[in-house]
């Protein structure tokens, strides 16, 4: 019963999952609004088994991918905020972890302001799990954690909004939205195929 309860919430969580929906910036998160005060209580995560059945397609996206991506950020006061749109070409290697479901370091060039960067990109904890689907080869997750601020500089609170698709072995969507301190602030697309 307890398992089918569990199923339930995060079946109803997936129907109504703002993973994909554009956000305005630093619009309160959708899971704050609706948990309140329980929005950052991390006693109730979820324990998920990396060897699952389900999950056993991520182990098989492993390796080199190539492709584009979108990196949407939030800059500016609250009165008057901007989000400014950055296109990407993307390289990733994509690695098995202990803690995440999915790792990639990617290697991003951004064309239009001729810049590169080196980013690992580490989703679905399996240690600050809240909400998890997974249909087929479609996973929806929802991962909150505290994050630091560095020396003396604080702590805040940090909610992912993740979708993972992966059609075929040799193509995967990445869509993950951050929620910082309970506001929207990023979003990253990733588009990629092997390599």
């Amino acid at each position: 019963m307890k398992k089918y309860c569990l199923l339930m919430l995060i079946l109803g969580w997936c129907l109504h999952s703002p993973v994909a929906a554009a956000y305005e910036c630093y619009q309160a998160s959708p899971t704050s609004e609706s948990l309140e005060d329980e929005y950052r209580n991390n006693d109730k995560s979820l324990r998920v088994d990396k060897n699952a059945e389900e999950l056993q397609f991520l182990k098989k996206l492993k390796g080199k991918w190539k492709g584009t991506g979108e990196e949407i950020s939030c800059k500016g006061s609250d009165a008057n905020p901007e989000k400014l749109h950055k296109n990407m070409n993307v390289e990733a290697d994509v690695e098995e972890s202990s803690i995440v479901l999915f790792k990639a370091r990617l290697e991003k060039e951004f064309p239009a302001e001729r810049i590169s960067r080196s980013d690992t990109l580490g989703l679905i904890n399996t240690e600050s799990l809240y909400a998890l689907s997974v249909n087929g080869r479609h996973i929806e997750a929802n991962q909150r954690e505290y994050a630091s601020n560095g020396p003396d500089a604080g702590v805040r609170y940090q909610e992912y909004m993740i979708s993972i698709d992966a059609p075929s072995d040799d193509e995967i969507h990445v869509e993950w939205s951050l929620f910082t301190n309970g506001v929207y602030v990023f979003t990253q697309k990733l588009n990629l195929t092997r390599d």
